[in-house]
């Protein structure tokens, strides 16, 4: 008896071996369910037929959900709109935030001033974002069009062509969230060593010769961090794109993340829902991975 309550003194001391997996054993459990039983529902969920108006018609169909979905127009459709939308802000945004990175690295005055300012979209709630860009985007009293009309150029309904709506969109997640490659851009610029640039300006380098062959192979590690955050947050942006268009015109602006949601809440088709989420996850793995091993294999 003596010998237990000296061991539960300790334990609760954390002065035992097992006071480590105590300490983790809360935040894994947490994890586990907010996450791995999340999951795991998922995949069991996507194996059957669910409609929410047909809740006592529930049944196993193995990998009919899939199958429908390689046979669905409108997946594919979606799924090129999303790697238009991705492909199109994640080049933008990586060469503005190096450019601006560069810029932001210099010493000026108001230096500080300037950065916090510029960081102010990234820490900018998303559906917020979205709210004022439907303002400025409006066709009669957006300050866009009011501009454009300063300049001579006719008004435009931008969230209401299905040729402008997916690139008003693109130009709000590039607004958005620039700012975040820059600053990840920075952090490894700050941390470059100065003896390469000095070897390279007694050897006659230009500026534009440093940048590309010293530079940018210095901070690829931290290009790498920014793609993959940027790429995985675009795969499955959402909120932004719901309140602006709500996948509209049509589905100019649908993504996959707006596809599944729509199947699940709006047509609710449960099932089918869940095998358009699980395949965007096992697509987001597949790609980051590809890319984490191609730049490391560089």
């Amino acid at each position: 008896m003596r010998l237990t309550r000296n061991r539960v003194k300790l334990l609760f001391q954390l002065e035992t071996d097992s006071a480590p997996k105590l300490l983790v054993a809360p935040i894994f459990v947490f994890l586990m369910s907010v996450t791995v039983f999340p999951t795991l529902y998922a995949l069991f969920t996507s194996t059957q037929r669910f409609l929410l108006s047909e809740p006592y018609n529930r049944h196993f169909n193995g990998i009919g959900n899939y199958w429908f979905m390689l046979q669905d127009s409108r997946f594919w459709g979606s799924l090129k709109t999303t790697f238009v939308f991705m492909l199109s802000s994640l080049i933008i945004e990586m060469i503005l935030g190096v450019l601006l990175a560069l810029l932001m690295s210099r010493k000026f005055g108001g230096s500080g001033l300037a950065k916090t300012l510029f960081l102010l979209p990234t820490i900018t709630t998303p559906v917020v974002v979205g709210l004022i860009w439907v303002m400025m985007f409006d066709p009669q009293f957006g300050i866009i069009n009011y501009a454009l009309g300063q300049l001579g150029f006719a008004p435009q309904a931008w969230l209401a062509g299905e040729d402008t709506a997916i690139w008003a969109v693109i130009a709000v997640d590039v607004w958005e969230w620039t700012p975040f490659v820059a600053l990840v851009v920075l952090a490894g610029l700050q941390s470059l060593p100065e003896e390469p640039y000095e070897a390279a300006t007694v050897e006659g380098a230009s500026a534009i010769q440093k940048f590309i062959h010293l530079t940018l192979p210095l901070i690829q590690p931290y290009l790498v961090i920014a793609f993959v955050f940027r790429f995985m947050d675009l795969f499955r942006w959402f909120d932004t794109i719901y309140v602006m268009t709500k996948g509209g015109p049509g589905t100019a602006t649908e993504t996959l993340n707006m596809f599944g949601y729509l199947t699940g809440f709006n047509f609710m088709n449960v099932g089918y829902a869940a095998s358009i989420g699980l395949t965007m996850l096992f697509m987001i793995i597949a790609i980051s991975k590809f890319v984490i091993h191609f730049a490391r294999k560089g």
